[in-house]
């Protein structure tokens, strides 16, 4: 009896001692300080972590106030975002170092990264062009700014890519009008890409639209002007060559006998 008393008490204990060890296999650890956040956060960026940098630093950041760390986790959780591909969020980060450190030289390395990461976004002609106009703002602040950087030129030549894509997105909500024969909505984007864009590879092909539209209309005066302009503007265009010759002007009415 002694014995199997003895077997319960030992397999009483060994069960207790199970699921005690077992709670302590599933506690919660506690969160991590904001000093912790940081420095974990800091590590992993400089592994190329990024991911993990990211989360780690925006745990920092969220809660920590005034704190001479916060512009470099900024920074490297701007960065953090721009090579995980989220470009909109690291655009607000580098957007908030500009802004709350204009006069530090982090800002110019931030001011180009945000005309960097609205230039990514800045997506196909034939798409909303939000992001383009955006980046197109953010690169030539910049390029105003800075115009002693290297990364100025570059910025400057983002602007035009932009803008051209901006004139070719004019351009094909004019044709598609066009090609409908729904000539008075075309010609109102044909006409924006002259005022807007008149040195992008598309106004050649925006004015010879314009030529053809005022022709089928039968606006003989307006499409002579376009075509006079097609001519003058763009002489050596391939749209100048092939530019429909001008409609010949109506027979004068003859004159009533006897007068």
């Amino acid at each position: 009896m002694n014995e199997s008393f003895n077997l319960r008490r030992a397999f009483t204990a060994l069960a207790a001692a199970s699921v005690l060890g077992g709670c302590s296999v599933l506690r919660t650890p506690p969160p991590p300080t904001p000093d912790t956040s940081y420095a974990q956060g800091m590590q992993a960026y400089q592994n190329r972590r990024y991911g993990r940098a990211a989360e780690l630093l925006n745990q920092f950041v969220t809660a920590t106030g005034s704190d001479e760390r916060l512009k470099p986790a900024l920074m490297a959780m701007a960065r953090s975002h721009m090579e995980t591909g989220d470009y909109v969020t690291a655009g607000a980060e580098f957007l908030r170092v500009a802004t709350e450190f204009p006069s530090d030289p982090e800002a110019v390395e931030a001011r180009f990264g945000l005309c960097d990461a609205y230039h990514r976004l800045s997506p196909k002609p034939q798409l909303d062009q939000d992001y383009t106009v955006a980046a197109i703002s953010y690169c030539e602040s910049f390029a105003g700014l800075y115009p002693a950087e290297a990364t100025a030129q570059q910025a400057t030549g983002w602007v035009g890519q932009m803008r051209e894509k901006l004139a070719t997105k004019s351009y094909q909500n004019g044709f598609f009008y066009f090609r409908r024969g729904l000539y008075d909505a075309g010609i109102v984007y044909f006409n924006e890409v002259l005022e807007q864009h008149p040195r992008s590879t598309v106004a050649p092909a925006a004015l010879l639209r314009l030529v053809e539209s005022y022709h089928r209309m039968g606006y003989r005066e307006e499409e002579a002007a376009a075509r006079q302009r097609l001519q003058a503007e763009y002489p050596q265009s391939a749209e100048a060559r092939t530019a429909p010759p001008a409609a010949p002007a109506p027979a004068a009415a003859a004159a009533p006998a006897g007068t």
